[in-house]
């Protein structure tokens, strides 16, 4: 963890590194899979060799909106999951909707924060997980 932080050149919030410690990332369970915004598909992790890896995921997305945020999961109607690791907003958790990208030739001044395709969710990582909820199974298909 320590090794990661160095090389992001950030601590992350103590709640979010507290659950990577704790669980890695990884697929949520279906009892807490549904946030605010969609069905969450995934955490990335520390060590996961492949794209669920959160050193590769945000060291190989040039278009990260800002390099305040660590960007830390995704969901199943194209939102992606940040934490924020900078800044005055630090420790708040913001999605981006990739599906409604900013419209070209939008003014790229604009503070990431402020853009129409982010939002926040969440203060902190915790109130984040705290408002994960149950797959209705029984309601799908």
């Amino acid at each position: 963890m320590t090794a990661f932080e160095q090389r992001i050149g950030h601590r992350l919030p103590e709640d979010y590194r507290r659950f990577l410690l704790a669980v890695n990332g990884g697929d949520p369970a279906d009892s807490n899979r549904v946030a605010p915004f969609g069905i969450l598909n995934r955490f990335l992790s520390l060590t996961n060799e492949d794209d669920h890896n959160l050193e590769g995921a945000n060291g190989g997305i040039p278009e990260l909106p800002s390099r305040d945020l660590l960007y830390v999961g995704y969901d199943t109607m194209g939102c992606n999951v940040y934490v924020v690791i900078a800044g005055e907003l630090r420790g708040q958790v913001w999605i981006e909707d990739t599906e409604d990208p900013r419209p070209e030739g939008s003014n790229p001044r604009v503070l990431w924060h402020d853009r129409r395709d982010m939002e926040k969710v969440a203060d902190s990582f915790a109130e984040f997980a705290r408002q994960l909820g149950p797959l209705n199974i029984a309601g799908a298909g």
